[in-house]
């Protein structure tokens, strides 16, 4: 009874009235007297607004041409994971686009985000091309849609561009382009759940080292790595001095311990203070006194007018908290669900394809690969979740969400309209927004996800 008491008065409450304040002007400025206004906040953040000769047939035209390719890729993403084959145009017609995005990208001032595009589809077409083809590469397979979807809906944007944005305008620009900022920071998950599985990997097998050797050895370790940090530090390099001592004890308490020591290693920064690791990062991208370009200064011999901003570049500032999340992603809680996972795998099947003579690659295709669906089914929903909902820690300590909101996100944007701008009403009508998004990605997830087989 306590903890339902406690659910309905701290979630259901709360999500219940956001919901109702969606539909209100509610503000805390006692000048603005509270309205009901029905749908117009999310009019406001999703709709657009005539600023010439009204034209319905391109909007109609351009959201038709979007939602194309939106059809477009998510058909070439379940084929990538169902058991369809792809014929061999198919999988080349994704290929294509993914060509005429890098094209586009040339000619264009939004290169970055049509170069990530671009690789997007080049990587679901190179798939494609590779996974379960077709025997008979017929024009009428019903593989061919995803691939002339996205050929249809992108050159319907690319010839309507100009005309839909010199007649309408966006009610809210600011919503569209932190959604984009959203999903560039969203990139980096692959990479990340790609590391974490990599280091599970290495980190699944103890090292081959004896248990009366170990312990002598570790104190070897300790002792060379006295005398170098010594000599560095007499030298005058306390830095590398510092870095060295660093290794060589991590080697030590590996051999020591074996794997055990570096599973806790690599997952500490899954359980330090966030704030703490953020404010060390920031310390580390700081143009002036950060290692990171005294360490680029000494290399290239670069002016330090000349070095990169990090933080405070708009085109670098994003990248940088990708790196940075990707650093603290793949030694954490999924590096862990791999570890369970591969000590799961059946050992039968991996010795019964070592006699087949399959390869290490060939092993883990064939017999690893597929134990880990659930696991990666799992991690892909979540990782997903977090990573449209993420990005407020980061926009609020190191960034603030510049520059020139390069780094703010959703949740960011939730957060200065309704703490700093007093708009709770609008901030609770984008909340739902990103709700309704969160739970068609979860429903597609779980729709095609949970089918595959293991």
């Amino acid at each position: 009874m306590p903890n339902f008491a406690g659910f309905l008065l701290f979630t259901l409450f709360p999500v219940i009235l956001s919901l109702g304040m969606a539909f209100t002007n509610w503000t805390l400025k006692p000048s603005v007297p509270r309205e009901f206004v029905g749908l117009r906040n999310f009019n406001d953040a999703l709709g657009f607004s005539a600023v010439g000769e009204n034209m319905p047939w391109v909007l109609a035209g351009y959201c038709g041409s979007a939602l194309l390719v939106l059809a477009g890729l998510v058909g070439a993403v379940w084929l990538a994971l169902s058991k369809a084959r792809c014929s061999r145009t198919g999988a080349g017609l994704v290929l294509i686009a993914g060509f005429g995005l890098a094209l586009g990208a040339l000619f264009t001032d939004s290169h970055h985000s049509l170069i990530i595009a671009a690789v997007i589809f080049a990587l679901l077409g190179w798939v494609l091309w590779g996974a379960r083809p077709n025997e008979r590469d017929s024009v009428s397979s019903i593989s061919l849609v995803p691939g002339a979807a996205l050929l249809a809906g992108m050159a319907g944007l690319a010839l309507l561009h100009g005309a839909m944005w010199g007649a309408y305008e966006s009610n809210d620009p600011r919503f569209w382009f932190y959604l984009y900022n959203t999903v560039y920071l969203m990139i980096g998950l692959p990479f990340s759940v790609a590391g974490s599985l990599f280091l599970a990997i290495l980190l699944s097998d103890t090292l081959p080292v004896k248990t009366g050797r170990a312990w002598s050895t570790a104190g070897l370790c300790v002792i060379c790595g006295t005398l170098m940090a010594g000599l560095l530090w007499a030298a005058g390099y306390r830095d590398a001095a510092l870095l060295s001592l660093v290794f060589w004890i991590i080697a030590a308490l590996g051999l020591a311990f074996n794997v055990v020591s570096f599973r806790t290693i690599f997952y500490l920064p899954a359980f330090t203070s966030g704030v703490a690791l953020m404010i060390l990062w920031k310390a580390l991208y700081n143009p002036q006194t950060g290692p990171i370009n005294a360490l680029l200064a000494a290399i290239t011999g670069m002016e330090a007018s000349d070095l990169p901003q990090w933080l405070a570049s708009i085109e670098l500032a994003k990248p940088s908290l990708m790196i940075m999340g990707f650093w603290t992603a793949i030694g954490g809680t999924n590096m862990l669900l791999y570890l369970a996972a591969l000590s799961n795998v059946p050992v039968e099947l991996t010795e019964a394809a070592e006699i087949d003579g399959a390869s290490r690659w060939q092993k883990f295709v064939n017999v690893t690969w597929p134990q880990l669906a659930p696991t990666t089914f799992f991690i892909s929903i979540v990782s997903v979740i977090g990573g449209l909902q993420g990005g407020f820690e980061q926009a609020r300590v190191m960034t603030g969400g510049g520059p020139a909101g390069a780094t703010t996100t959703l949740s960011y944007y939730i957060y200065t309209l309704g703490f700093q701008d007093l708009n709770f009403g609008y901030a609770a009508a984008i909340s739902w927004v990103l709700f309704a998004m969160l739970f068609c990605i979860t429903a597609f997830n779980w729709r095609f996800g949970r089918s595959l087989d293991v």
